[in-house]
């Protein structure tokens, strides 16, 4: 499940408005972080839910820290992680996730892609590779997957 919650989180008032799209959000459908990772845990025992892409804003380390030490399901860094080494050993560090979405021209080159990759799987975490949106059709991805 891609959530991709950074486009749906208001900064001003901490929240994740649900009903972002509407000219007048109706604030009964804006959550917090906490009533997000209710909401997710009351998903995953309902659904096969096996993986959870971007539950929370970009930069919100403490939801998905609190997320990740409740559930027991693949935690995917897009946004989070921007592919970017140092982000990615701070959520090593604190737990945040448990998986990466690997995008090749993300953070700039193939080497930090390459380091980004390894330092997923040393700490034990599953690493997806994929491309950006509107990316070229060249196969340079699927010979690094390999």
């Amino acid at each position: 499940m891609d959530v991709a919650a950074s486009e749906f989180y208001d900064s001003a008032t901490k929240k994740y408005s649900l009903d972002f799209k509407s000219a007048n959000p109706d604030p009964k459908l804006s959550y917090t972080a906490d009533d997000m990772i209710e909401m997710y845990k009351g998903f995953i025992a309902k659904y096969p839910i096996v993986s959870i892409e971007d539950p929370f804003d970009q930069d919100d380390w403490d939801a998905y820290v609190k997320l990740a030490s409740q559930v027991n399901i693949q935690i995917v860094g897009d946004d989070l992680l921007v592919t970017n080494p140092k982000r990615i050993k701070t959520a090593i560090d604190k737990k945040a996730r448990n998986a990466l979405l690997l995008k090749v021209n993300q953070i700039g080159s193939i080497s930090e892609s390459i380091q980004a990759c390894k330092d997923s799987q040393a700490a034990g975490w599953g690493v997806m590779v994929s491309h950006r949106s509107g990316e070229t059709e060249d196969t340079t991805i699927a010979d690094l997957v390999v």
